[in-house]
């Protein structure tokens, strides 16, 4: 069996990540597959974990999945976004024009600038190695931030929102960036997205329009996409929804992918999990699969591995108590697989 577990990134992870960056196929800001982009983000992360921070203050926790010794998948929790220059998304309203000399009421839908998740927490950067997929793995990267979330409520600001790619065509086609964003940033999709991870997202705010825009004057291929996951980042979509996480009309920016949210205390693994404290270490037999987490920030870890419950104790393998880093006595944090 592979001994497969989810912690912090490190320095030395950079090359395997940025292996996986490339294999992601774009549009994931926060895992951008140039490496001057990346490395920055990397380093952010580890100094996160480094900060034994008391408060959400703009941390990146990201987090890795090891398999046998590689990196093979990668998520992270974001403690407070938008902090330095805001978080902006579009907001998709209704408005209503009637005309009584008519006899005419008409609605139509407006794609609103808003900051409304500015100081949120965030959920992000989940992808899983092509090599890796068909075995749960992008479950268990999911799975783990909200753990890791229970773990750390201190440091992780409510609401939990999520980003997902938006639809891009099989040919790469990007509709609601070619009727929106290029005609006011005056570049192309790839060339916004780097300078976005490089750069951060100042520039956002400084060149996108202003004012609202009515969807009905968009070409129909991008009114048909607001909302619409990219087909890579559905599974997550779905895994988000069944997790508790909404989406009430807020889209990306850039490529009009749809953002979701959820109260911290609304987030299914966060309300379901329970503290329990390990009474032994020890074959466990045919015991039920449990997602086990312990540890704060550094020595924070997660593992997939069957263990029994009896109210509130639980009891460990050998194996899983050494991944955890655990001993007889200590607290942990599961949830049934």
């Amino acid at each position: 069996m592979s001994n497969a577990f989810i912690r912090p990134v490190r320095l030395d992870d950079f090359d395997q990540i940025l292996a996986l960056a490339k294999k992601s196929g774009g549009g994931m800001t926060n895992l951008p597959p140039e490496e001057a982009a990346l490395r920055p983000r990397i380093e952010f992360a580890c100094r996160s974990f480094e900060s034994n921070s008391d408060e959400p203050g703009g941390e990146v926790y990201m987090m890795v999945l090891e398999v046998d010794g590689k990196v093979m998948g990668t998520s992270a929790v974001f403690s407070a976004v938008g902090l330095d220059h805001g978080f902006v998304n579009y907001r998709i309203n209704k408005t209503v024009h009637a005309s009584k000399q008519l006899k005419k009421r008409i609605e139509r839908r407006l794609l609103v600038p808003t900051h409304d998740f500015t100081g949120c927490g965030e959920v992000g950067s989940l992808f899983l190695s092509p090599d890796a997929r068909g075995s749960g793995y992008g479950k268990f990267l999911a799975k783990a931030r909200y753990l890791f979330i229970a773990l750390h409520r201190d440091l992780v600001a409510s609401p939990v929102c999520a980003e997902l790619r938006g639809w891009r065509g099989p040919n790469g086609e990007q509709p609601f960036w070619e009727a929106i964003g290029k005609p006011f940033f005056d570049m192309e999709f790839e060339a916004a997205d780097v300078a976005n991870s490089a750069m951060g997202n100042q520039f956002i705010s400084d060149l996108m329009p202003r004012h609202p825009i009515y969807v009905t004057l968009l070409p129909e291929a991008a009114r048909e996409i607001l909302g619409k996951p990219h087909d890579g980042a559905a599974p997550a979509f779905n895994m988000l929804l069944k997790e508790g996480f909404a989406f009430r009309g807020y889209i990306d920016v850039f490529d009009g992918g749809p953002l979701v949210d959820a109260e911290i205390d609304n987030i299914q693994t966060v309300r379901k999990s329970k503290t329990l404290s390990v009474a032994k270490i020890q074959d466990v037999g045919e015991a039920p699969l449990m997602l086990i987490a312990a540890g704060r920030l550094t020595t924070f870890r997660t593992a997939r591995a069957s263990a029994t419950v009896d109210g509130d104790k639980i009891i460990l393998g050998q194996m899983t108590a050494k991944t955890l880093g655990v001993s007889e006595g200590d607290q942990v944090r599961a949830i049934e697989w």
